[in-house]
């Protein structure tokens, strides 16, 4: 199981004309979400992955699609896979009592 999960969300500017093929390869990609701006040519996704290397690598394949002008990382969030022990309070980062 990975350490972490990973969300992060991306602006991808692209040729108008070529938004809809676009947007249903990112939808085909692991991870991936579309949310709107395919009229626009500017795509608001979502990306969940299980480390930043992930996220660059995908951001690269985004990039080199034929079409996008753009891909930029506008927000990124990450959570340890292991939660907390809500039965005592105590995480792998230390107990929050004294």
């Amino acid at each position: 199981m990975p350490d972490a999960f990973h969300v992060s969300s991306l602006v991808v500017h692209c040729r108008r004309e070529r938004a809809a093929a676009i947007a249903a390869v990112l939808r085909d990609m692991d991870g991936m979400e579309v949310h709107g701006g395919v009229p626009e040519g500017k795509l608001v996704v979502t990306l969940e992955t299980a480390t930043e290397g992930d996220i660059v690598e995908r951001l690269n394949q985004v990039q080199l699609l034929d079409g996008v002008l753009a891909a930029t990382l506008v927000f990124h969030q990450f959570e340890p896979s292991h939660p907390r022990d809500s039965s005592t309070g105590s995480s792998s980062y230390g107990s929050l009592t004294p």
